[in-house]
């Protein structure tokens, strides 16, 4: 009789698909992808969460701040076809690399996060409970004793993600599972537990398994297409920067060795400030070796960022940036990052009009990308207006999951 079976993959050091048959690592990590790209296809109606298997596997290995490994749930086939991989578990430990030597080292997170995603053939079957506890178990082996995880929810607004049925070929799906819920599109989405839908997949099994709901997230999105004109106006907005003592700097991927020391010292205060909700946050030391690290990995992941930032002219420093994601095998797509004002430089607006004009050389770079993505936490009133003021509308709710080990 077959019987599933969970195993932790190894992870190659690189993917060999010159040879058929493919080395074992290889093909395992390749099924590991395409699962996670059909689940995330299924939710959005669209590929614009695509993750290359050569980007998948530079994100679980090349960076010193997190290390990911994978625990797979198998069903044995009949013949000589290799086990099919029906599910896996995503194990992320946030690490830090070490303090810089004349500073104290920042102590070792206790958080974990775990991603459970399952074939839909293969659900309701104990094939997620099954590789979740073994995921839990492996964090708490570790000295993890704080379990996250961030899910896709229910779709707002699928049109505007250009959301379509989703049609898989040899598998009993037809059209996506994906829940919609409507709000109205002249309000800014609110926080609290009435915004997540509890029927859908990813909350039923988050609460069956001792998880509560420590944060909402609002996924946005801007159309591009649409953007110039706002653009236009966040670039003669500049001159209120001007104005108030600020420079506007905008770069493409690393930063410069000037600005090095300042931007790694923005990184490690956006981890602090950034809103949490009920999450434990997790210390982050940022210096310029972690950033230059940084740099490297986003490389490696094919990933490139899109930088605006604020230089005080009084002081030569920057005080104020937003950050942009672009990859190079997803051109309809862009995704923001981080936008961080320094305390003593807030109330001036510099927030909106780093991420306006931001914006604005994004189209310049990339006039090819249709739209951009935003993720930000429901209590922040303040960036969700700001949001809705650049023309970014809520699409979906991103909840976020935590458990005590």
């Amino acid at each position: 009789m077959n019987t599933m079976r969970i195993k932790w993959l190894d992870l190659p050091d690189a993917l060999d698909q010159t040879r058929l048959p493919m080395p074992p690592t290889t093909a395992d990590f390749l099924q590991v992808t395409q699962l996670a790209n059909l689940v995330t296809s299924l939710f959005w109606g669209n590929n614009d969460f695509y993750v290359s298997p050569e980007n998948q596997l530079a994100g679980a290995t090349s960076r010193d701040d997190v290390r990911t490994s994978y625990a797979v749930a198998r069903e044995p086939l009949a013949g000589d076809r290799p086990d099919r991989i029906i599910g896996y578990a995503a194990l992320s430990l946030p690490w830090e690399p070490g303090a810089s030597a004349d500073a104290q080292p920042t102590p070792q997170p206790t958080t974990a996060e775990v991603n459970v995603a399952v074939h839909p053939d293969f659900r309701r079957r104990g094939v997620g409970s099954a590789l979740l506890r073994e995921a839990e178990a492996e964090a708490v082996r570790r000295g993890r004793t704080v379990l996250q995880s961030w899910t896709d929810n229910a779709l707002v607004d699928p049109a505007a993600v250009g959301s379509g049925p989703v049609f898989v070929s040899g598998t009993s799906l037809e059209t996506g599972l994906t829940p919609v819920v409507r709000t109205p599109s002249e309000s800014v989405p609110d926080a609290g537990r009435d915004r997540v839908r509890w029927q859908a997949p990813d909350a039923a099994f988050a609460a069956a398994h001792g998880y509560e709901l420590a944060q909402m997230e609002w996924t946005s999105v801007l159309d591009l297409r649409e953007a110039a004109g706002a653009a236009l106006v966040a670039e003669s907005g500049s001159g209120a920067a001007e104005e108030h003592g600020y420079d506007l700097v905008g770069w493409e991927g690393a930063c410069s060795e000037e600005d090095a020391g300042a931007m790694a010292g923005l990184l490690g205060r956006m981890a602090a400030e950034a809103p949490a909700g009920a999450l434990e946050r997790v210390a982050e030391h940022w210096d310029v070796p972690r950033l230059r690290a940084e740099e490297r990995a986003r490389r490696e992941m094919g990933l490139t960022n899109i930088t605006t930032a604020a230089r005080d002219r009084s002081s030569g420093q920057l005080v104020g940036h937003s950050d942009i994601e672009t990859f190079a095998d997803l051109p309809q797509a862009a995704y923001q990052g981080n936008t961080l004002v320094l305390p003593e430089h807030r109330g001036r607006g510099l927030a909106v009009l780093l991420k306006a004009v931001n914006v604005s050389q994004l189209l310049r770079l990339r006039p090819e990308t249709e739209r951009l993505y935003t993720w930000n936490a429901a209590e922040n009133g303040a960036i969700l207006r700001a949001n809705q003021e650049l023309g970014f509308v809520p699409v979906a709710t991103h909840p976020a999951w935590q458990k005590k080990a």
